[in-house]
């Protein structure tokens, strides 16, 4: 008899901050993710297929987030971590804009909307 074991959802997490890296990484985890952190788009591009998901942090060049969006695997969702980016809300309902400061639920919350989408 062989035992299925669930796929543990990979999430991408690209932010130029390496405290926010850290933090999200570290409650992402606590959750039962998988996260894969980059600094950066050009780091992380080809990293991302098969992810469940895609944090981006507002604080990165405009064309990391231009080149994601633009690029993205259809069924990966992103959560953009805004602090201006407010016109991508509503556009795509596989982007989802988070924005800060964070409260301690926000991303979990966002995955778990991103997951009811999928299904």
């Amino acid at each position: 008899m062989v035992i299925q074991l669930p796929q543990i959802p990979t999430i991408v997490a690209i932010a130029k901050d390496s405290a926010l890296l850290r933090s999200l990484a570290f409650a992402l985890e606590a959750h039962g993710y998988r996260v894969k952190p980059f600094r950066s788009w050009q780091s992380a591009k080809d990293s991302t297929g098969g992810a469940f998901c895609v944090v981006l942090d507002s604080n990165l060049p405009a064309s990391d987030k231009i080149a994601w969006l633009a690029d993205r695997e259809p069924g990966v969702g992103t959560i953009l971590l805004a602090e201006d980016d407010l016109d991508l809300v509503g556009r795509d309902p596989g982007v989802i804009v988070l924005n800060k400061p964070l409260a301690g639920p926000d991303v979990l919350t966002a995955l778990a909307l991103l997951r009811a989408r999928a299904t």
